[in-house]
């Protein structure tokens, strides 16, 4: 008989996967905003013999975006790489042990990843900078969205090491045979 999961951290980790689920929304929709974009070129150019200047800045800046937002998703589904080979044949509590640690280095990791995110949209902000390209964007938007795709991903680290703290096994999506 399986003991009944502990209820600690129960409203904190609900509400980072609460948080987790509009990021992964937000993910989709970056996505459609890429397929719109590049659409909206490919159209432009062989239809009406025009290019649509701002599509590839767009669409870069959007693809970090879905990265960011979609990988917490991603994280808390289980989908991100995960090699289990040596979980598999240490004992149970070695095993807890190296996901532990595993789980603090990868936390630490996205701490730093997006502090250096956040100061380079505040810096960008502060500055006033824009693009290079003729688009001329004002880089703190989409630098904004980053470091909060970087601090959502944080947040789901946190959730993990929360999860394992309480006894919870991480979820695993399907791996390739």
């Amino acid at each position: 008989m399986t003991p009944p999961a502990s209820r600690r951290f129960h409203r904190v980790i609900a509400a980072i996967d609460r948080l987790t689920e509009l990021g992964g929304v937000a993910g989709a929709l970056s996505l459609l905003g890429i397929f719109i974009s590049i659409g909206g070129e490919i159209v432009a150019r062989n239809v009406l013999g025009v290019s649509l200047h701002f599509s590839w800045d767009l669409a870069g800046y959007l693809m970090g975006a879905c990265f960011l937002f979609a990988s917490a998703a991603a994280l808390k589904g289980g989908s991100h790489v995960r090699v289990t080979a040596l979980l598999e044949v240490v004992p149970r509590g070695a095993a807890r042990v190296l996901e532990l640690f595993a789980c603090v280095v990868g936390l630490a990791i996205c701490v730093l990843f997006s502090w250096a995110l956040i100061d380079m949209a505040w810096l960008s902000g502060l500055r006033g900078s824009t693009a290079a390209t003729a688009f001329r964007v004002p880089l703190v938007y989409p630098q904004a969205a980053l470091a909060a795709g970087a601090v959502l991903l944080t947040l789901q680290c946190l959730a993990q090491l929360l999860r394992l703290s309480r006894g919870e096994a991480l979820a695993t999506g399907p791996g390739l045979e």
